[in-house]
């Protein structure tokens, strides 16, 4: 009778060990997996960062499309100003370090999406550093199978975003 007990002991125990090592949890990571749209509309937004990082305006100007929506601009379409301010960082400043980080795309449309993530400059002027950190929100559209930047503002309620900054 003792060793049935026993062996029922050793049996409930091996269970239940069972079930808590087979219970798959958490590794601590995200499980999210960007779907192949989502992943495309990241990409881009990578690249127009790439771009900037290596202060390369005709790439970086590729990324943005001319209905460009910038809040710092008194003008119907932001393209021009905010190529300009682009330009003139470039020229008078050295672009140490360009990241946009925790991009979390969210689709519209097969042909549209929103981005909110965190933009992060590191840039020198004429030997003092700077560094401009903000919360942006960008929306892209895909146009010929290219997505591009049609909207470029800070995630606060005025929308006017520090970046490119003046100088």
């Amino acid at each position: 009778m003792n060793n049935k007990k026993y062996c029922l002991c050793l049996l409930t125990i091996f269970c239940l060990l069972s079930m808590l090592v087979g219970c798959g949890g958490s590794n601590g990571g995200s499980d999210y997996v960007l779907s192949p749209d989502e992943l495309e509309v990241a990409t881009a937004v990578e690249s127009f960062a790439a771009a900037v990082k290596t202060e390369n305006l005709v790439q970086s100007m590729k990324l943005v499309y001319s209905n460009l929506t910038y809040f710092n601009s008194s003008t119907p379409s932001g393209y021009v100003q905010f190529e300009s301010r682009l330009k003139n960082l470039f020229d008078k400043a050295i672009v140490d370090e360009f990241t946009i980080t925790d991009i979390g795309p969210s689709m519209e449309s097969e042909d549209l999406a929103t981005v909110r993530a965190r933009l992060t400059l590191v840039y020198t002027v004429a030997g003092t550093p700077f560094t401009l950190g903000e919360d942006i929100e960008l929306r892209l559209e895909r146009d010929d199978g290219q997505w591009g930047i049609i909207q470029f503002a800070a995630y606060s309620t005025t929308m006017v975003t520090a970046f490119p900054p003046a100088l």
